[in-house]
């Protein structure tokens, strides 16, 4: 086949060799942190059995070359405060990438714990002040509706955008 390189073929018999399939998850990891669902859902791509990949990434886990909880506290680490978005948010997309509630849930208090604490009405505060401009001329009533869906948007959850709309903005400054 011509797309295929480094690939095993379905009836292959290296699609059930685990070394083979260590060897290859090691180059995907070489490239960067993978999830255990994105690094299993390459593996069965190339051609590996879901036992063998199953069995690799188990093995991988075991020595700590693939931490879903640590992939999971690095996207938040990356992505806290870039763009402004809720937990809610940000927890959604680690679990689109496979990444279980558990694993979230350490995630985020360590992530916590290494800020000091992670004050998400600031970021829905600054996310307003953003939007101050683009909604200024509208009535006060239109303009909360649509501030307020802004942020439901953005993942953030009802108290927290209560609390960013009754809070003035200019308390955004750090």
């Amino acid at each position: 086949m011509m797309g295929r390189r480094r690939g095993v073929g379905v009836g292959d018999e290296r699609g059930h060799d685990p070394e083979a399939a260590r060897e290859a998850a090691l180059r995907l990891l070489e490239r960067t942190q993978r999830t255990r669902a994105d690094l299993a859902r390459r593996l069965r791509e190339k051609g590996y059995t879901q036992a063998v990949a199953s069995e690799v990434i188990e093995r991988l886990a075991a020595v700590g070359l693939v931490d879903d909880a640590e992939y999971a506290r690095a996207f938040l680490a990356a992505r806290w405060g870039r763009r402004a978005a809720g937990w809610r948010r940000l927890e959604q997309e680690l679990r689109r990438r496979g990444v279980t509630s558990d694993d979230i849930g350490r995630a985020r208090a360590r992530f916590t714990e290494e800020q000091g604490g992670a004050d998400e009405v600031r970021l829905a505060r600054r996310v307003v002040a953003q939007a101050a401009r683009r909604y200024a001329a509208l009535d006060p009533r239109v303009r909360r509706q649509r501030l307020y869906a802004l942020l439901v948007r953005r993942g953030f959850d009802g108290d927290t955008i209560e609390q960013a709309l009754r809070e003035p903005t200019e308390a955004t400054e750090p």
